[in-house]
């Protein structure tokens, strides 16, 4: 599952399939390949509801609660701001996606064509978050 929704992160999306969405019934099958391929892999429809326990519900709402709390940076705090001298090339050699993974630690990995991954933690510390844009040249 997990090699599966970094192939799916890694993806670009062709733009045509949203209008193609539009165009499909509601409740079709062609809808339901269409939002299965947008929005990639799914641990509800691999292992059912019975993954969803406690501990996830636990996880996901002290996500949530965490993400409303978060400082709001302005634009030039932002990441990709601060680290623009080492977007620049990355986004030349053919960057076009960030993955921010909401791990502990510093994890950096280039997934697809166009795509790096890298913890929270990792985009969070200028120096690290250059240094993962580096992956790209």
């Amino acid at each position: 599952m997990w090699l599966a929704c970094l192939e799916h992160a890694g993806q670009i999306r062709d733009p045509s399939m949203f209008e193609q969405l539009h165009q499909t019934e509601n409740g079709s099958v062609e809808r339901l390949d269409l939002l299965q391929k947008l929005s990639g892999p799914s641990w509800r429809n691999s292992y059912g509801d019975e993954a969803f326990t406690d501990h996830y519900q636990t996880w996901n709402q002290t996500r949530f609660e965490m993400s409303s709390q978060r400082h709001i940076r302005s634009w030039d705090e932002e990441p990709e701001r601060v680290t623009l001298a080492a977007v620049i090339p990355a986004w030349q050699s053919g960057m076009t996606k960030v993955v921010v993974i909401p791990c502990e630690g510093t994890y950096s990995r280039v997934i697809g064509q166009h795509a790096l991954l890298v913890t929270a933690e990792t985009r969070a510390d200028n120096e690290r978050y250059s240094e993962a844009l580096e992956l790209f040249h």
